[in-house]
């Protein structure tokens, strides 16, 4: 999100303030929980437990869980959320318009196939619902191409935002077309 190359491009960050409100809002709207998927989640999953959100987390191995569960412990949550541990290569252990709020690290290294990956994820939001792509530093990825595979995928970008283009993706927020 923060990554040197979106700051020298002028793109606009998804910085942590508005991805909070964000999902906030998005929470109260919806009747689930805020489902993470990935690694790299317990920061943001820990700030939402403290603020009241209900969170569902599901992480690609053991470390990622014991990740998870330090971070809640470190803000006073005890048994908050259980991490489901699942292989999440591929197919995401979700079934159809399972969830309203969808939160995802789009990491080359647990999602190897990016592509389907956020196909996955607009099968699995719920019509009128919200998915959040996150990266770690500056994906692999130009965000035109990011953009166009969540289109694909059923998902449309927010409209206050600009379409990437050729810049590096730096994540970014879509929302499900409403049924």
């Amino acid at each position: 999100m923060n990554s040197p190359a979106a700051a020298e491009t002028g793109w606009s960050r998804l910085d942590e303030v508005a991805l909070g409100s964000l999902l906030a809002t998005a929470a109260a709207a919806g009747t689930g929980p805020v489902r993470l998927v990935g690694n790299q989640l317990h920061d943001l999953a820990a700030r939402l437990v403290v603020d009241g959100l209900p969170v569902e987390a599901t992480v690609p191995g053991r470390r990622g869980a014991r990740a998870l569960r330090r971070a809640l412990r470190r803000a006073g949550q005890r048994a908050a959320v259980a991490p489901i541990v699942a292989n999440i290569g591929i197919d995401l252990p979700f079934s159809d318009s399972a969830a309203h709020v969808l939160v995802c690290r789009l990491d080359p290294q647990t999602f190897p196939f990016p592509r389907h990956t956020v196909r996955e994820l607009g099968r699995a939001v719920s019509p009128g619902g919200t998915v959040v792509l996150l990266t770690g530093g500056q994906a692999p990825w130009p965000a035109g191409l990011v953009d166009a595979w969540a289109v694909s995928a059923g998902l449309a970008p927010q409209s206050e935002r600009d379409t990437g283009g050729a810049l590096p993706f730096a994540g970014a927020v879509y929302e499900s077309r409403p049924a």
